[in-house]
């Protein structure tokens, strides 16, 4: 019992090191590649938030920078991060956008005097790549002894999500930005669960997850909302 109680914790530490470190390299890639657009550019570039994510437990920022006179590429990496007695959700997102945009999104001619908004509609195909851990509790009735067990279920989720968008961005000034978008496409989840204690009978998966559960599996829509600021 003692040795397989440690086999169980030795294979979640080493789960948890190999998800810590695919996070480690995506965040260093999302960072290493803003960076070095910046650098190689000399065309407006934005940075912002998403304020709807935060009713998500996420925190999204999002940065864009231009690589042609109407081409843009926007990252935006996210942490997840929920905590409450029901259960214990921790991950990171991140996502890539070719944004093109129909109009120039320059700021010649722009009348800021006026205060009035300049809109910059664009289309974007986008790739999101998750990786999510979640920890809630549960109860199995045990039919050889009789009685019920408490246990905890820990959930590894692994999405890849992909489609087109559209949206609209809107310089309020010269340097202070909103940016509405809509759209949609596929998403393709994978789901493994462990156990706190060893079941004697399989637990029954049911997979009705619907769009608003990171475990979703299928088409579904998008939607997003950021408010942000000009870099140079």
């Amino acid at each position: 019992m003692f040795s397989l109680f440690r086999f169980n914790i030795v294979g979640n530490c080493r789960q948890l090191l190999k998800l810590y470190n695919v996070k480690q390299k995506l965040v260093a890639f999302f960072i290493l590649a803003a960076y070095s657009l910046m650098g190689q550019t000399t065309k407006p570039g934005y940075l912002g938030i998403s304020p709807f994510h935060f009713f998500r437990n996420t925190f999204v920022a999002t940065f864009e920078t231009g690589i042609g006179q109407d081409k843009t590429l926007l990252f935006a990496p996210g942490v997840i991060l929920k905590d409450n007695q029901n259960e214990s959700i921790s991950g990171f997102t991140g996502e890539v956008q070719f944004r093109y945009y129909l109009i120039h999104p320059s700021f010649e001619g722009m009348d800021t005097d006026l205060g009035g908004a300049r809109w910059q509609p664009y289309v974007a195909p986008y790739y999101q790549f998750s990786s999510i851990s979640k920890e809630f509790p549960g109860y199995y009735y045990d039919p050889l002894g009789g009685f019920s067990k408490e246990y905890t279920t820990s959930r590894d989720i692994t999405a890849h999500a992909g489609g087109v968008l559209v949206g609209c961005r809107a310089l309020l000034t010269k340097n202070l930005f909103i940016d509405l978008t809509v759209g949609g496409g596929f998403r393709l989840s994978e789901v493994k669960d462990t156990y706190s204690i060893v079941l004697t009978e399989p637990i029954p998966v049911y997979n009705d997850f619907d769009i608003f559960d990171y475990e979703y599996k299928g088409i579904a829509p998008k939607v997003a909302f950021t408010v942000g600021i000009r870099l140079y």
